[in-house]
């Protein structure tokens, strides 16, 4: 495959470079990763089919010559546009295939901030009725609660090495970007974990409007001394249900599929409430299971022993604060002293910028037992 791309880099440059001036090859250069980038995408190119050295050797020049590590050599060639293109990939399907149950918990929202000042909809007045000849009026927000809600950037680098490419570790880079873009979403899920949560994860981020703990029993969605089982659902499921807004008026809480959101203590039976047909958890008790089919069970990896649960519509409460979503970026390492120090060919990045907060309190539920 490595040979392949070789060929289809110096067709392009027969195409875009018949001259052979500077400006023809950084087109030529530009297209060729284009067109790599489209093989990747039809997954006509393995990316772990490729041989970093064997292009390198063949767009740059042998391993062992004094221009391995002269910038201008390997900048006026295909090798960090091809290379670039196929790291990329692999950062991004990293990040964009690991399970994104956490995307049941939350909606995502565009911003352009760095801190969010958001007002929950729970705090907005009435539509009312408007007579003819009569204005609309104004709907504001009848009190200043509101949420804040801190977007920070999160990122990282991957660097491939002289060492890389003279033993042939192209597997080994590929399965590093891999698993970079794995620990992108899994860092992404723990920010929205700990919101959702109160806290279950890093940073914690559990607070309601106006900055009050998010689950208290002044804001009616925290049930104490309530196990999970049967019976604890129903509190739960009641305890939603009679959630009103300011003006005292029903929220419509139950438009979306609840969410029962456990630790891995409580996994096994919240899949036994999720599925038996009778009784109270399986047992002899022949009542029939209410709960049964009601909800999907989402398990947080960050709560691993807690006796604590949630129930509810979090994707109504939880806000995704995107300032940008995920972007990667490529770079001739030479390009600067430590790349020049530390034998680095070409470096990539990985990054993207957000937050998660809660917007409101009162679609989830939490059970405390303890």
């Amino acid at each position: 495959m490595s040979r392949s791309i070789v060929e289809l880099a110096e067709a392009f440059q027969r195409k875009f470079n018949p001259t052979g001036s500077d400006q023809g090859a950084r087109i030529a250069n530009r297209e060729i990763g284009k067109k790599v980038s489209e093989l990747l995408e039809s997954k006509k190119l393995n990316p772990l089919s490729v041989s970093f050295r064997a292009l390198y050797e063949s767009l740059v020049g042998p391993l062992s010559s004094r221009e391995l590590m002269e910038a201008g050599n390997l900048t006026s060639s295909a090798f960090p546009n091809i290379a670039g293109q196929i790291i990329s990939k692999v950062l991004i399907d990293g990040y964009t295939q690991f399970p994104k149950d956490v995307d049941q918990l939350c909606r995502t929202v565009p911003s352009k901030l760095k801190t969010s000042r958001v007002v929950g909809w729970s705090a907005i007045g009435f539509v009312q009725q408007v007579n003819e000849k009569e204005d609309y009026p104004e709907i504001t927000p009848p009190d200043e609660k509101y949420q804040t809600i801190k977007n920070l950037k999160y990122g990282g680098l991957l660097s491939l090495t002289r060492e890389d490419l003279f033993f042939d570790q192209t597997g080994e880079l590929i399965d590093r970007a891999r698993m970079i873009g794995e620990r992108g979403a899994q860092k992404r899920a723990a920010l929205i974990f700990a919101a959702v949560c109160d806290g279950g994860g890093t940073p914690a981020n559990g607070t309601a409007l106006s900055g009050a703990a998010l689950y208290t029993s002044a804001n009616k969605n925290l049930i104490t001394a309530n196990p999970i089982g049967t019976a604890g659902w129903e509190a739960a499921r009641k305890k939603l249900l009679d959630q009103v807004d300011e003006q005292g008026e029903p929220i419509w809480v139950m438009g979306d599929r609840p969410k029962l959101i456990v630790g891995s203590t409580l996994l096994a039976t919240a899949e036994k409430l999720q599925k038996n047909e009778h009784g109270d958890l399986g047992t002899a008790n022949l009542d029939t299971n209410l709960a049964q089919g009601q909800f999907d069970v989402v398990i947080n990896p960050y709560l691993p022993s807690t006796s604590s649960w949630w129930y509810g519509a979090p994707q109504r409460q939880i806000r995704w604060e995107e300032v940008w979503p995920l972007e990667t970026f490529t770079r001739v390492g030479q390009d600067s002293e430590v790349g020049f120090n530390a034998d680095l060919i070409q470096q990539f990045k990985l990054s993207f910028y957000g937050g998660a907060g809660a917007a409101d309190y009162r679609y989830v539920v939490e059970s405390d037992p303890s």
